[in-house]
């Protein structure tokens, strides 16, 4: 997040500086446009003015010629009386006449000056509005960035803690007792994963009668100087393992806020471990959610969804992959999508969360290269196997397997793949299914029905776009988020 802080100034700045220069070449041209056209009309007026006093010459010198000898003496009396008269008089006659007869330049080319000035002026005047209006934008989206993380929360106290979301963590005080070490040791388990356990915890009521709030707390180890060197080869790559994890999930989850996301709360850093708080879904993950009443483990509250609840949990999973690859600047990449890592909120909404192998991936890469295959059997994508290149499509392919889990209420890992003679895979089983036909083979009993099975098998033709061998053939998030809406306002409409 911080090297794309970091690199946002620049594509302004390029816009700024373009915007000087060619700002500046308009004024180069302006004033010598004026300049020239100047020079033009000066001389024009010249030529006018000598063609003017050539004319009046010519007209006195006409009337001469052709004025009766009676008049001379008249004329000449006429002239030595105004002489005696009045000199000043007779003196500023000559004056006026020739000003009357030709125009002088200087009213003109004063017109030209100040016109050039005021065009030389108006384009000053624009390029230091642009420049100052270019930088007071940088300068308030500063201070709106630093505004919006005071308000979201992120900010790191003295003891560590960072809190990311306030409208949950209020205080820091409410995270006090994860400073102890035996902060955990009241607490329920709820869930145990790759990178450690999951706890529960209720936060503190700061109001009578206001409604309790649940967290959940994900504590992952990590490698210290005080780690025991007894350790083995595994035990030691596991806990890199975590260390990177951790690191990747507070990089991601830590600046994502999206309705189909879980965001991180807060972090709490501890001598030997992390712990990551997050808001607690009571409703539990996908995965438990689709196990039959008699599977369920009691951690889930839901004990079946129905088809329409499956649809809706599609198209939000849809959502937050698109936000993921095409909003969020630089683009995450999950790389671990499945049902496990789909929580339910109280309204059954879909949240993406566990981005523990979540990678930013820069605007200038289109993949992201890893040393070896990590994610869940089933779920990878199969040039990921070959390359170790991960890309937006290998999502768009776990997706794609997460959609045929919803349609047919079987996941990859399910027994009945393994009793049947032929070793095949969930993908493999159902292109063979939909080839033949058998639609209703296909669909999970749980939600087989005749007002449903139309899109079921839209959603399970989707899943078999989402996974196709050739990543270029598979759709965007997008697009996928888009047909799988329409699905669903198609359905909700008949």
């Amino acid at each position: 997040m911080a090297s794309a802080a970091s690199r946002a100034p620049g594509k302004p700045l390029l816009v700024l500086i373009s915007l000087v220069t060619l700002l500046l070449f308009l004024v180069s041209a302006v004033e010598g446009y004026g300049v020239r056209h100047a020079a033009a009309a000066h001389s024009a007026v010249a030529r006018r003015s000598r063609l003017g006093m050539g004319m009046t010459r010519h007209t006195h010198h006409h009337r001469r010629t052709a004025m009766p000898h009676r008049y001379h003496l008249a004329e000449k009396q006429s002239n030595s009386t105004t002489t005696g008269s009045g000199g000043a008089k007779n003196r500023s006659a000559p004056a006026t006449s020739g000003a009357a007869s030709s125009p002088t330049p200087a009213p003109s080319g004063k017109h030209h000056r100040s016109h050039k000035h005021r065009v030389r002026n108006w384009i000053i005047g624009f390029v230091v509005g642009s420049v100052a209006g270019v930088i007071s934008g940088l300068v308030l989206s500063v201070l709106f960035r630093l505004a919006l993380n005071c308000i979201r929360g992120r900010y790191r106290t003295r003891s560590g803690v960072t809190i990311f979301t306030p409208k949950l963590i209020r205080r820091q005080e409410h995270l006090a007792f994860l400073e102890k070490d035996d902060g955990l040791a009241s607490l329920a388990v709820i869930g145990r994963g790759g990178c450690g356990e999951v706890y529960k915890a209720q936060l503190p009521v700061d109001r009578e009668g206001e409604e309790p709030r649940y967290i959940a707390i994900k504590k992952i180890k990590k490698q210290s100087s005080d780690t025991p060197n007894n350790l083995s080869d595994e035990e030691s790559r596991q806990l890199d393992k975590w260390s990177r994890q951790i690191q990747s999930e507070i990089r991601t989850v830590g600046h994502i806020r999206h309705r189909n996301l879980l965001p991180l709360a807060a972090h709490v850093p501890r001598p030997d471990c992390h712990y990551l708080v997050y808001e607690y879904m009571k409703n539990g993950s996908l995965h438990h959610a689709l196990k039959p009443a008699g599977d369920n483990d009691g951690s889930s509250g839901v004990v079946a969804l129905s088809w329409p609840a499956r649809l809706r949990v599609a198209v939000g999973v849809a959502a937050g992959l698109e936000y993921l690859h095409e909003s969020h600047h630089p683009q995450i990449i999950h790389r671990d999508l499945k049902p496990a890592n789909i929580l339910l909120d109280d309204d059954l909404e879909p949240r993406i969360a566990d981005f523990g192998l979540a990678k930013a991936m820069p605007d200038a890469q289109t993949h992201v290269t890893a040393s070896h295959v990590a994610g869940t059997l089933g779920y990878i994508a199969p040039e990921y196997h070959q390359t170790f290149k991960f890309t937006a499509r290998c999502d768009v392919y776990s997706f794609g397997v997460l959609l045929a889990v919803l349609a047919t209420g079987k996941e990859p890992s399910d027994p009945f793949f393994t009793q049947t003679d032929e070793v095949v895979g969930l993908l493999k089983w159902l292109r063979r299914v939909m080839l033949a036909g058998n639609h209703a083979e296909a669909i999970d009993p749980a939600i087989a029905g005749g007002e449903n099975e139309e899109s079921i098998v839209l959603v399970l033709r989707i899943a078999l776009f989402c996974t196709a061998d050739e990543p270029k053939e598979r759709p965007s998030a997008k697009d996928v988020r888009c047909m799988l809406s329409q699905i669903k306002i198609h359905q909700e409409l008949a």
